[in-house]
Order: structure tokens, then sequence, then C-alpha cells
């Protein structure tokens, strides 16, 4: 299992100016051992690590937010397809891409309840390669603040897992 430590949202990361009005975010990073793989790339082989409690949480979550009338997002996991053939306005897992660069994979999820990014950014850490996924949510009304009792508690359990899980 690889090493994943909490830490700050990155300067660079598109995120940054968003976290001044956001209702939560945290970050997570963890070394990248395999230097050359794209911020896509690295979001696939987390997402494809997935635990399978996560997988059952997602279930619940989905059939929970339908009966409020919210979206059901699907799975975490993704189907194969070819990192480098994703576009911003795919669908990538639950999310929808809102920016692809050399750098850094920004992902997102609006809702009536909620916004949601998240973003997969490579940096160097003392020298050496590594990454770090930060989440940004900006709620909405009170039913997105109910949303995030549970889900704020739960989210870096998910994040941590994932991250230390892929083989990247």
């Amino acid at each position: 299992m690889t090493k994943v430590t909490a830490t700050t949202v990155p300067d660079e990361s598109a995120l940054k100016p968003t976290l001044a009005d956001a209702d939560f975010y945290d970050a997570y990073e963890a070394p990248l051992n395999t230097a050359m793989l794209s911020p896509t790339e690295i979001f696939l082989r987390a997402s494809r690590s997935t635990p399978r409690w996560v997988d059952d949480l997602m279930a619940i979550r989905n059939h929970i937010v339908r009966l409020f009338g919210l979206k059901d997002v699907g799975a975490l996991k993704v189907a194969a397809k070819a990192p480098d053939a994703y576009e911003v306005g795919d669908r990538l897992g639950i999310f929808s891409i809102f920016g692809k660069t050399e750098k850094e994979l920004l992902l997102g999820i609006d809702d009536r309840h909620l916004d949601v990014r998240v973003s997969v950014l490579k940096s160097q850490r003392n020298g050496l390669p590594h990454y770090v996924v930060s989440t940004v949510v900006h709620v909405h009304n009170l039913l997105g603040r109910v949303y995030m009792a549970p889900v704020g508690r739960i989210h870096p359990f998910v994040v941590r897992s994932m991250m230390g899980r892929a083989e990247v």
C-alpha cells in the first residue's frame, strides 16, 4: 500500500482560487512511481483500484439520493478506454471532465444541492514525482449541507484508500 498523506491544495492547481468560498475541501498526495503517467492515467488507475466497500457505499448513495430527485452518478470505476481519448466534456466514471492539461485533470459533478470539483495534479516533492488529489465542494442549499455531513467524514477514507491501492 502506497503512503498517502494529507496536504494543502497546491498553488498551481486550478482549484486553488475556488477555496475562498468553498464549503468543503481537502487534498492528499502520494508518490508517483511512474512519472510518465498523465493525470488521466493516474485517475483511471486509482478508480480501477476502488475497494468493494466504496462501490457498496456508492450504490447506497445512489439509491438514497434518487428519492430526493438528485443525480444517480453511477460507480467510480471507469470502463476501459485509452487515457488520451478522453476530452473536456466527456464522462470519466461519475465525473465530467472540466479541464485537462499535461499536469492536471479537472473533474466535476454539478447538481442542484452542490457542485464538486476534483483535481489530479502531477508535481514534484523534493525532486521526486508525486501527485495530489484535491476536492472542493460548493454547497447550494440545506440538502447539500445535510448530504455533506456524512460524506465529508467518509470522503478522506475513500480518497486515501483509492490512492493507496493505485499502482502508479
